[in-house]
């Protein structure tokens, strides 16, 4: 008798809820999902491991109700994905609570052969914040890799706008049910990132998207990804769970440093003094997988003219390609001093740190103010020079 995995792996995530470290455990005594299924009320006890709510799910919700979710999900555009699928990332099934289910619009790119890197950060961003993500993100696609985020207002935005502004793959996954009318404003964004990547989520269509969704949520983000980038962050931000997922998982964290007396910069710094790479470059955090991406990436990148354009979709021209042939006014007192020292030669960080006398994190800061203005450049290396 032939039956679909599929069915049993919904029924499971329906019994045991989103976010749920079981389904490793159950796998280490049944050879499949549906051999725990068809196992019973009686072996499920013995396991010793199921709450009281779990038992009920399991036996309440049958596998024809599981059948009838993924026949309407299909007729919904939303593919169903399991850990037995070809299609599921293996980045995600190293993770100690990988979703039993993904529905899915869109195709998510190989990401076993290419970095992926999530970049979050605060709804509320300065539009320097806001700049930077678009802009790493950018570079990021353009170099070869994939761009991860929650689809969120403010960093989130930016970043899958950035990467198809580069003509290059992005996921967004979702609290709620990928058809759930979830910030309409960027329902057009949506669309095209599902054309050009995809639209995960772990809840089922018509699933609400409620607050306590969120923190569950990201730790997908942080497990389709090799590293996260935090990009302005509160101190108690959804983001900081993002990067705390991510630490979990052995997966690497980076931070944009930023103004020591915003309100969206404490997280941000809080985390670097905790560990995290400080950033200004995708060239920086790429420059940490070039050996096991050996071939798959570019570091010091190449223009490319695929930009996605979309009337519907705001994305903006990323500044470095602006002609910039004189230095820009008002430029911070750090910036002028890093500015005269470049030259079109790059120049290590290092060398930078020692002709200007400053501090690394305010040499960071102020490179990036130098990058957003496109006068400066970061190469492989931690290495940097004028456009």
């Amino acid at each position: 008798m032939e039956y679909d995995l599929r069915v049993y792996w919904l029924w499971l995530q329906h019994a045991l809820g989103a976010g749920s470290s079981k389904a490793g455990r159950i796998l280490s005594s049944y050879p499949t999902v549906y051999d725990f299924y068809r196992a019973g009320r009686q072996s499920w006890l013995l396991e010793g491991y199921f709450t009281q709510k779990e038992l009920r799910n399991m036996e309440a919700w049958t596998a024809k109700q599981a059948a009838a979710l993924l026949e309407y999900s299909e007729k919904m555009g939303q593919r169903v994905i399991t850990p037995d699928d070809s299609e599921y990332p293996e980045l995600l099934k190293q993770i100690s609570n990988p979703p039993c289910a993904l529905y899915v619009k869109g195709h998510i790119p190989d990401i076993s052969c290419r970095p992926s890197i999530a970049i979050v950060g605060t709804r509320k961003a300065t539009a320097t914040g806001r700049t930077a993500a678009r802009s790493i993100a950018y570079e990021l696609a353009k170099k070869g890799a994939v761009v991860v985020s929650g689809g969120a207002l403010g960093i989130d935005t930016a970043a899958h706008k950035g990467a198809l502004q580069a003509g290059g793959k992005t996921v967004c996954v979702l609290g709620c049910g990928i058809d759930a009318n979830y910030l309409m404003v960027n329902a057009s964004l949506r669309d095209v990132i599902a054309q050009n990547g995809a639209l995960v989520s772990e809840y089922p269509p018509d699933t609400q998207p409620l607050g306590s969704n969120f923190p569950i949520r990201n730790r997908i983000i942080s497990g389709l990804a090799v590293g996260t980038l935090v990009v302005e962050a509160a101190s108690h931000s959804g983001s900081l769970i993002t990067a705390d997922c991510a630490l979990d998982q052995g997966r690497d964290v980076f931070a944009v440093p930023a103004d020591i007396y915003s309100p969206v910069s404490k997280g941000v710094n809080s985390l670097i003094k905790c560990g995290a790479k400080p950033v200004s470059s995708a060239g920086e955090i790429l420059e940490e997988y070039s050996e096991r991406f050996l071939g798959k990436i570019l570091l010091d990148g190449v223009e490319t003219n695929a930009i996605i354009k979309d009337k519907d979709i705001d994305i903006p021209k990323k500044p470095h390609e602006e002609n910039h042939t004189h230095k820009p006014e008002n430029l911070s007192d750090d910036a002028e001093r890093i500015y005269s020292v470049l030259s079109k030669e790059p120049a290590h960080i290092s060398n930078i740190e020692a002709e200007t006398g400053l501090p690394v994190q305010r040499l960071l800061a102020a490179l990036t103010e130098l990058e957003l203005a496109g006068v400066v450049r970061s190469y492989s290396g931690r290495r940097y020079g004028l456009c």
